[in-house]
């Protein structure tokens, strides 16, 4: 998973509001290239994640900040202006900089209180952090010199859904509220998830309170979609925040045709492959290390990077955060990579799919591509590492296993999660009875399951509607993988050209790159046949 920044461009949007909502920059150099040509072009030295200090962000310092960049605005000399702009986007770097360090080390131990502190103050200030840059986008509209600002730096018209906006855009004072309040019930999930992994916690924890938690979040997200126009809270993260080019429809339909087309074999695969075999986590990393000096190029660099500078952590611990995720640091223009390891052979996979994001975000300085997008890169490592590992044949049924898996799963979940958000009064007994109903469509009610298991679930609080760009996105991986299957190095070698596309949209990306929709006419019972080929296989 690619932790989830929450990224709006303005110009991309259809957005029905008198003012856009503003970008959000993971790393400045991605943005606006002539802008930050003008900046020093030196390559920056590497910084050893060791050697990185977390200062806690100074928002009074920031606001100071942006009312002299504003201040300069509205004079006539453009290079000042520039200065007070680049003096912002520093402060707006640190910022997010700073909160992935939080990030990380609290996800390390969620028992440590100094973490889950500065973590809390760096996830619930984000909102505040984007109105400053609304503020700063809308003085530069006003500005004397606000045409050769987009003639020369910006892009031509780029301003101009900030006529008039005077704190009355998406950034206002009631969104930054609602998303202040999604904040705080993130960080109550948090604290809630790490009682489910200590035994302490254990003996107190609620199940029904974590329910609670998302139903909270449901109707605070619902209400954040109303006030911006729209009539569902799908709609609204399919534009603002994932730039999804597809119709909601197609992916609903979609979602029926797996449940029809795949669950029959899901639920025969997993009896024939082998369980899984123990795996340290340096076992992992080897792996990784292999398969990306194998591929050469941009991989085997970002490789290089990665183990140079320690960017990541990979070991065990008893309180950490159960997920994985890469995320990427923009003041050392750097990714970072952490694994929650499980022992098995599955972390060679796990780990092989954040560094198919460490790649992506080390080739182009920290994408601003759509998140459906950058998990074509995630899961294509994955089936790449497949072909360039030369002790992977093991894997690949096991890969292929997981693959199919995550048509099936993800399918469910994610229509859960549509429905969870129509839901008219979303109490912990109706998510229960949702996601049981949902679960047995799916074939995942086993003598296993549990209906309140959706709790277990970090996306549906975390990163919501995240989970529809891991089902798109592995068909699009998976056909990379046949390509280099029919014609080795082919597959590879798109994968490395593409890998510092910018493209938001997923249909666009996938257009560009020559892959086949998901959603063409037969390319599901084709995935299918693939499936029963490889399981049939002796």
């Amino acid at each position: 998973m690619k932790k989830l920044l929450i990224r709006i461009i303005s110009l991309l949007l259809v957005f029905s509001l008198a003012c856009p909502v503003p970008a959000r920059a993971q790393g400045r150099f991605s943005l606006f290239s002539d802008l930050f040509s003008e900046k020093e072009s030196d390559d920056v030295p590497v910084t050893a994640y060791a050697d990185m200090e977390y200062i806690r962000p100074d928002l009074e310092q920031m606001q100071l900040i942006l009312e002299e960049a504003c201040r300069l605005a509205e004079g006539k000399d453009p290079s000042a202006i520039l200065d007070g702009v680049f003096a912002f986007y520093d402060a707006y770097d640190w910022f997010y900089t700073a909160s992935a360090l939080a990030d990380i080390r609290y996800s390390a131990d969620l028992t440590d209180t100094y973490w889950e502190a500065e973590n809390d103050f760096c996830t619930s200030s984000g909102p505040r952090v984007e109105q400053m840059l609304d503020t700063l986008y809308t003085a530069l509209a006003q500005s004397p010199c606000r045409r050769s600002l987009e003639w020369r730096y910006f892009g031509s018209g780029f301003f101009d859904g900030y006529d008039g906006c005077d704190g009355e855009g998406f950034w206002s004072d009631e969104m930054v509220d609602l998303m202040e309040q999604e904040s705080r019930l993130i960080s109550q999930y948090y604290t809630q998830y790490r009682s489910m992994t200590t035994l302490m916690g254990r003996l107190f924890f609620r199940t029904d309170q974590v329910a609670q938690t998302l139903a909270d979040l449901i109707q605070v997200r619902n209400q954040m979609a109303a006030w911006a126009g729209y009539d569902s809270y799908e709609a609204f993260a399919n534009d603002c925040y994932y730039y999804r080019d597809y119709d909601p429809q197609a992916l609903a339909d979609y979602l029926d045709r797996i449940r029809d087309t795949l669950v029959p074999l899901y639920l025969t695969v997993w009896e024939d492959v082998d369980e899984a075999e123990e795996c340290e986590p340096d076992q992992a990393l080897d792996y990784v290390r292999q398969a990306a000096n194998a591929m050469g190029g941009t991989i085997g660099q970002a490789f290089g990077l990665m183990d140079q500078a320690g960017l990541y952590d990979i070991e065990a611990g008893a309180h950490r955060y159960d997920t994985s995720f890469e995320i990427y640091l923009p003041s050392y223009q750097e990714p970072f990579l952490f694994l929650n390891p499980t022992g098995t052979t599955y972390d060679c996979l796990a780990l092989a799919h954040e560094f198919g994001h460490f790649c992506n975000d080390y080739a182009s300085c920290g994408t601003m591509a759509g998140v459906d997008v950058t998990e074509v890169f995630s899961q294509g490592f994955e089936y790449l590492s497949l072909a360039y590992h030369p002790e992977a044949q093991a894997l690949t049924r096991y890969k292929m296993a997981d693959s199919l898996s995550t048509y099936v799963e993800q399918a469910c979940y994610a229509r859960f999660e549509q429905e969870m958000y129509l839901l008219e009064e979303p109490t912990p007994e109706a998510l229960c009875n949702l996601f049981g109903t949902i679960s047995e469509e799916y074939g995942l009610s086993d003598e296993y399951f549990s209906p309140w298991d959706f709790i277990t679930v970090p996306h549906f609080y975390t990163n919501p509607m995240y989970i529809y760009s891991y089902i798109v996105s592995n068909d699009a991986a998976l056909q990379l993988y046949q390509l280099e299957c029919d014609r080795p190095g082919e597959g590879l070698a798109l994968y490395q050209a593409n890998l510092d596309t910018q493209q938001p949209y997923f249909m666009a990306f996938l257009e560009e790159a020559g892959l086949e929709s998901p959603f063409a006419p037969g390319r599901l019972d084709r995935v299918a046949e693939t499936f029963r080929q490889i399981f049939s296989a002796a």
